[in-house]
């Protein structure tokens, strides 16, 4: 197959060594970029396309270095979160980083192109043959780059490298079809079946995603998963639950459905890069707590998990 080894673009992290998002051993690329705004995005770096520089203060002691080395005078202090780097005038030069011995100062995304990706993950080549693993793309959302991602799904594949993606199913179909040849697993997100309350809670209606469903379950032959991020106010009331087991089920081809309950893991990462968290008062859920999601699920024909991670 022909591949555009060129083409670049931008991640914000390559995991290696990881489990649960696949089977085996597994390396997670983390693409930047999301179209969703979700309030309980735990990877609030990976929203903006583009590199940022993301401020961790636990690790600040205040010498003022940084404010020093910036050219721009993109950095601010701030009473909420230590310090804010203005986005309009930061030129991304990295000097500040540099200048911190402390490094309180990370710059979020870098620009690569699909040969050395690929690279990076022929280099554990073996691991994913001996545990039956491979390369999950996650994000952020991998179809908003959506020629990269389709490049290095593809070069995956020319490598035999079993390949999954986690996405948000917010895109075009003519985007979400191009990548399912050089896809084994594919795991979407449902997040709410209601689109006004949708966009409310994520910044986007739910039509495109529960229609991307729907011509998925009809035409993808490999594993397909359905991920529901349980969240506390937001979709945690049975009826719904049970709403979407309908619409799952309908589906006829899913393999099974994984419930996501809700954690707080995001929030040092949205005041490091100068936001606040919406749901800061709200208590993460105990995987124990809601098993019997699973019961209800088997009543609809689903083999439903409750992720315990």
């Amino acid at each position: 197959m022909e591949i555009n080894r060129k083409k670049e673009g931008t991640i914000f992290d390559f995991k290696r060594f990881a489990t649960g998002d696949g089977p085996g051993v597994r390396g997670l690329v983390f693409l930047k970029g999301c179209p969703l705004e979700c309030r309980w995005c735990a990877n609030p770096e990976s929203q903006d396309l583009q590199p940022e520089i993301m401020y961790h203060r636990e690790k600040c002691n205040g010498s003022g270095r940084c404010f020093e080395a910036c050219p721009y005078d993109a950095i601010e202090s701030s009473d909420d979160f230590g310090l804010e780097i203005d986005s309009q005038s930061c030129k991304l030069c990295g000097d500040c980083i540099e200048a911190c011995p402390y490094n309180a100062l990370e710059m979020v995304g870098e620009k690569v192109t699909v040969a050395e990706m690929i690279d990076r993950i022929r280099n554990d080549r073996s691991f994913y043959e001996n545990s039956d693993g491979g390369v999950t793309l996650t994000g952020g959302e991998p179809l908003q780059q959506c020629e990269f991602t389709r490049e290095l799904l593809k070069a995956c594949k020319n490598y035999n490298i079993h390949t999954a993606i986690e996405t948000t199913g917010y895109t075009s179909w003519e985007c979400f079809k191009s990548v399912l040849p050089y896809l084994d697993l594919v795991f979407n997100d449902l997040k709410h079946l209601d689109s006004d309350l949708h966009e409310e809670y994520t910044g986007v209606d739910n039509k495109s995603i529960k229609e991307n469903l729907e011509k998925i379950s009809k035409e993808f032959t490999g594993d397909f998963v359905v991920r529901i991020p349980y969240i506390p106010g937001h979709n945690d009331f049975d009826l719904l639950i049970e709403s979407m087991f309908q619409f799952i089920s309908e589906l006829g081809s899913v393999k099974r459905v994984e419930i996501m309950p809700y954690h707080r893991l995001g929030i040092t990462k949205y005041h490091g890069t100068g936001r606040n968290y919406e749901l800061e008062d709200t208590e993460p859920v105990n995987a124990n707590e809601i098993e019997y999601l699973a019961d209800i699920g088997e009543r609809y024909g689903l083999d439903v998990r409750i992720d315990a991670k």
